[in-house]
């Protein structure tokens, strides 16, 4: 994690102070930095193997200082390419890189990072940010001084001048907005896929990474893609292996986590215990659940070597996640997780987190681009015409509507119940913003508009802070560059040669699952469900009386307290008069977001 306030008005600096970490373990630890017109620093933590040189390094002769948040993956290629040390710390490479071919360096890098680069000489410094956004980086500029931080929430904090949080970022919980702002109107985000120049000449933005050029391959055959998606997808795991650190994973009955799990647990074979991190929970079983996620997780874990843990979060600490929002953003489940990894040891967690989105993706998209390109004997293989009801549903589902632009009517009313306690003017989601996850006109459209909806990178972010502050650092495969590039080039035909739903991972995962997993074609854990509704009624139940206390922050101007004066009477009165799973997940993000307002303006 690195922060820094840099000026091209020579030493007269004043930097913002360091704001250290919303109750951060005692673990973190602040190391400054100087230089001319240069004042931050980067922060370490105990439980980290990290060491100075894996985030800092200066070079006053050649008039570079770089901090480097984050880790480089293709050092082989480098290696090669640059002929370079591949044991040097990420910054000396970033540095010397830097002095080969000036800041498009970034273009060959793959990895996960977030890197300043001053020349405090030249009065000259930039910012980058990897290719998919996974490290988060924030800045703020004006004609004289760049600041910049990987914690976005404290920057803003620190920057806002006691004005509130942006509304339309309170707002993103309750319905659909623009994902890249930040809670303070100066704060930017540096985009993924970017760099920044700032000098004295002002600010400079480059977008380098474009993978909008990259055209669908028609001559790629079934057999090579499979191929070399399986290689792929084990060289995303094995590059991101790394001896210093004690991992685990993330595991559940998908194929993209128990893929990520089984093989990451291969690269640390030598590693006595694997913890495999399930967000379903140890001891809640609801009555007769379809099936259960925990059996599978069970069975994934017997083959692969892994020991499961499920979540033992309890309602009242569900309650306490809640009330520290500011830290969690609403991953309430995943911080109880962190404190397993803290408590067994390990500092690192391997996540099929993107999967979904690029190669494990289902059936958007392809119904379209099979139609674009004729391939009408697949199509309707896949798409019955009897009964005509189901293929006039399916049609209107996976091809006109998404062209059209129209949200499918149960998704509409989903939109609906999360804005329900809004007022008025503030109950329309943003109509881009909506383009982006749920309407296009092909598979590649589709891919593309998940990398500009930000769910992807939102989630990266906050895990990334609240990690890091426990001492616990993420890993995502599924979301190695290549692997996206590669799914944008695979034309659909070659998803449609089985009746698989999310066919590769399904294809390709038959040497690494357990068929019970493997052939688990549900999305849906009915436990974790159950439960999670669960942890929501009875908070919302508890939150009930607390409920007028926020109407007097003024902040949430935009909740209608008498809408939710009104249906919170009529529940006590009437249980079954409302729908009380819309009201609970109302108060619960209310209560979450009245708690940000109120550690944001602490600051």
């Amino acid at each position: 994690m690195i922060y820094g306030c840099f000026t091209v008005a020579g030493n007269n600096i004043r930097p913002p102070s360091v704001i250290p970490l919303s109750k951060s373990d005692p673990g973190l630890r602040f190391y400054p930095v100087s230089a001319e017109g240069f004042e931050g620093g980067y922060y370490l933590h105990d439980r980290l193997p990290l060491k100075k040189s894996d985030l800092y390094y200066q070079d006053e002769q050649s008039d570079l200082l770089v901090l480097f948040s984050g880790y480089i993956y293709n050092r082989r290629e480098i290696k090669a390419y640059y002929n370079l040390d591949a044991n040097d710390p990420e910054p000396v490479m970033a540095a010397r890189m830097f002095m080969l071919e000036g800041p498009d360096f970034v273009r060959r890098l793959n990895g996960d990072f977030a890197i300043f680069i001053g020349q405090p000489a030249l009065r000259r410094a930039y910012l980058f940010r990897d290719h998919m956004g996974i490290r988060p980086l924030a800045f703020h500029a004006d004609s004289e001084i760049l600041v910049f931080s990987s914690d976005l929430s404290n920057l803003c904090r620190r920057l806002s001048g006691g004005k509130a949080p942006v509304r339309d970022f309170l707002l993103g919980y309750f319905k659909y907005v623009n994902y890249t702002i930040t809670p303070c109107e100066s704060v930017q985000r540096v985009l993924p896929g970017h760099y920044l120049e700032f000098s004295g000449r002002g600010i400079r933005v480059t977008r380098y990474w474009q993978p909008e050029k990259i055209k669908t391959d028609h001559n790629l055959s079934y057999k090579v893609m499979l191929s070399e998606l399986k290689a792929l997808v084990d060289d995303a795991v094995a590059i991101r292996f790394d001896s210093r650190f004690n991992a685990g994973a993330h595991v559940s009955s998908g194929l993209d986590s128990s893929i990520v799990a089984t093989l990451a647990r291969r690269n640390y074979h030598g590693q006595d215990s694997f913890y495999g991190y399930s967000w379903s929970p140890s001891v809640f079983t609801p009555p007769d659940p379809a099936y259960d996620e925990r059996d599978l997780v069970r069975s994934l874990c017997r083959k692969a070597g892994i020991e499961p843990l499920f979540s033992d979060i309890t309602p009242h600490g569900f309650l306490d996640r809640v009330s520290d929002f500011y830290s969690n953003r609403g991953y309430f489940i995943e911080e109880n997780t962190l404190d397993q990894a803290a408590g067994n040891g390990t500092n690192l967690i391997f996540s099929g987190w993107g999967g979904d989105e690029f190669i494990s993706t289902g059936d958007r998209g392809i119904e379209t681009d099979l139609l674009r390109r004729l391939n009408l004997r697949t199509y309707f293989r896949r798409n019955h015409i009897i009964p005509v009801k189901r293929f006039i549903k399916y049609f209107l589902r996976y091809t006109l509507l998404p062209a059209a632009g129209v949200l499918q009517r149960n998704v509409a009313r989903s939109f609906a119940d999360d804005a329900r306690y809004l007022k008025r003017p503030f109950k329309r989601s943003d109509r881009r913003v909506l383009a982006n996850f749920y309407f296009h006109t092909s598979r590649q459209q589709m891919h593309l508009r998940y990398l500009q909806f930000y769910h992807l990178q939102e989630r990266c972010e906050s895990w990334f802070v609240s990690g890091y502050r426990r001492g616990v650092e993420y890993r995502y495969p599924l979301l190695d560059m290549r692997i996206v590039e590669y799914m944008i080039r695979v034309p659909s035909i070659l998803l449609c040669q089985t009746d698989y739903f999310r066919p590769l991972l399904r294809i390709i995962g038959e040497v690494w699952l357990p068929d019970d997993v493997r052939l688990n074609f549900s999305k849906i854990d009915p436990v974790y469900k159950e439960w999670w509704n669960e942890l929501l009624r009875l908070s919302g139940l508890s939150l009930m009386e607390e409920a007028e206390q926020w109407q007097d922050n003024p902040d949430l101007s935009f909740i209608d307290f008498e809408k939710l004066k009104d249906d919170i009477a009529l529940y006590r009165s009437d249980q079954y008069a409302i729908d009380g799973s819309v009201l609970f997940k109302a108060l619960v993000y209310m209560k979450a977001v009245h708690r940000f307002t109120v550690e944001y303006h602490a600051g």
